[in-house]
């Protein structure tokens, strides 16, 4: 199972495009960041980045893996919609229970 904090530090990374922004951006080390990076790469079996000094570029296998990143995001995003839902229609119930004692 892969590591949540190393796909935020992924998205992250491609987002800012940076180590040390990534880094600073998620309160940790540069070395953490990278220690992330290689620890998908190593999950995964493939390069995720191609490194041009300070510059990165995501590779194909990158690409896929940012795509399901944000799929999982909008899946929890939705999940909280649907529970916030659920815990207000509970209390209603709770309410409409009570009223009617």
């Amino acid at each position: 199972m892969l590591n949540t904090q190393h796909l935020i530090t992924f998205r992250s990374l491609v987002e800012t495009g940076s180590f040390t922004k990534t880094a600073k951006q998620l309160g940790l080390t540069q070395p953490a960041v990278s220690q992330h990076i290689q620890k998908l790469e190593r999950d995964l079996g493939e390069p995720l980045l191609v490194r041009h000094g300070r510059v990165t570029d995501m590779t194909p296998a990158g690409e896929v893996l940012l795509q399901h990143i944000k799929e999982l995001e909008a899946c929890y995003e939705g999940f909280i919609v649907s529970w916030q839902s659920h815990l207000e229609s509970k209390s209603n119930d709770v309410f409409q229970a009570i009223k009617s004692a």
